[in-house]
């Protein structure tokens, strides 16, 4: 598609002069990508009524705009904001630890974007794989306006790792249907049923309790907390209020001992954020061994990383993808690229019935300043 095309088509979606597109272009705010034979537009800041990550899909017969996702507020006092926020009912559903997707047909093929509005290749291949008919299912009854919003965890993906024991490799769990042009959410009962309906998986629902019934929910947080899983998200049962989300204390330590082992590159914004959490829990729930915590999760991550390099390693992100064939593999490598995800390196482990097992090593900024330090021993901040 010539870029020409694209650029009339992009502005008629956003309604600005074709110029003001040309520079928002030119400046990255907005870029433009291939998947396969399909170009896509991705916002990378919020433009006009559209928030960031949202992505405008060039498809054979249609554009189709999908909408990003819109940021949940964190609760830091849970007993000060659920009964001022919410207006009777809370349902409580888990939030998981993973990354957050927009699963979505276009025109007959599944498609998977992440939260940043960028179709993975890889993500996309797992989730036909394991769901397909499920989701064209789904998608036939809904309509093809709807997205799925869902958290893909487990350990097999580039991006957020962790192991759930009903999930410890790959999977897909839905908390959310919403139209893609206005982000309009289905009711929560409504979407549980479809989502079980189609034999997909959905993140757990808690409990619905009143609004004044916060000591239930800081129950089923302490609960979540001692099973060492991230928190809760808390909605309205017909999003009338938006929702809100808390996390756990071992979610927050557990953050920042993985923040700290690549800490000239998350370091900083892990720190404050997280730390401002427990400050708070702490100050409503209580937890005395909080402080001494927090500082084993620091030290300890960055003296690992620090003594990795002084041995002869090197501080990367490493992570192991189950691909179909060669040619998936490329086309997953290329997509790092194009996203400025530098690859160290990468090596086929096994070849197994289900598809190959490849290891990748992701570079990572704190390799090179550590480096510089260990050789001149000088900081590189003030």
């Amino acid at each position: 598609m010539f870029i020409e095309e694209v650029l009339r088509k992009t502005a008629e979606v956003l309604n600005l002069p074709k110029r003001e597109v040309k520079e928002k272009m030119s400046k990255r705010i907005i870029r433009v990508l291939k998947y396969k034979e399909t170009v896509y537009v991705v916002l990378r800041q919020k433009v006009r009524d559209l928030e960031e990550g949202t992505s405008i899909i060039l498809g054979k017969r249609s554009v189709k705009v999908v909408r990003g996702y819109p940021p949940i507020k964190r609760v830091l006092l849970i007993r000060k904001a659920v009964p001022r926020h919410f207006v009777d009912y809370v349902v409580v559903e888990e939030k998981m630890n993973g990354y957050n997707v927009r699963v979505i047909d276009l025109e007959g093929q599944i498609i998977a974007l992440t939260r940043g509005g960028y179709i993975c290749p890889y993500t996309t291949s797992r989730i036909t794989r394991i769901y397909e008919q499920e989701l064209k299912n789904l998608f036939a009854q809904l309509g093809e306006e709807y997205m799925v919003n869902g958290e893909v965890v487990g350990v097999e993906n580039p991006y957020t790792r962790y192991r759930y024991p009903e999930a410890p490799r790959f999977d897909f769990f839905v908390f959310e249907i919403r139209r893609t042009l206005d982000n309009t959410p289905m009711p929560v009962q409504r979407r549980r049923e479809a989502v079980l309906n189609n034999n997909l998986r959905s993140v757990r629902q808690l409990a619905i309790v009143r609004k004044d019934g916060v000591d239930r929910i800081i129950d089923i947080i302490s609960e979540l907390d001692h099973e060492g899983r991230e928190g809760v998200v808390l909605k309205d049962p017909y999003y009338r209020v938006d929702s809100l989300k808390y996390t756990t204390g071992s979610a927050n330590i557990s953050d920042l001992s993985e923040g700290m082992r690549f800490f000239f590159d998350e370091g900083r914004t892990y720190l404050f954020s997280r730390i401002l959490r427990e400050a708070f829990r702490v100050y409503e729930l209580g937890d005395e061994e909080v402080p001494e915590r927090i500082g084993h999760a620091i030290f300890r991550s960055m003296q690992e990383s620090i003594r990795t390099l002084d041995q002869g390693g090197i501080i990367a992100d490493r992570f192991q993808l189950v691909v179909s064939n060669e040619d998936e593999l490329y086309e997953i490598i290329s997509f790092f690229e194009e996203i400025k995800a530098p690859i160290v390196s990468y090596r086929v482990k096994e070849r197994t019935p289900e598809g190959l097992i490849v290891e990748f090593l992701k570079e990572k900024e704190t390799d090179h300043q550590v480096r510089k330090i260990l050789e001149t021993g000088i900081s590189p901040v003030d």
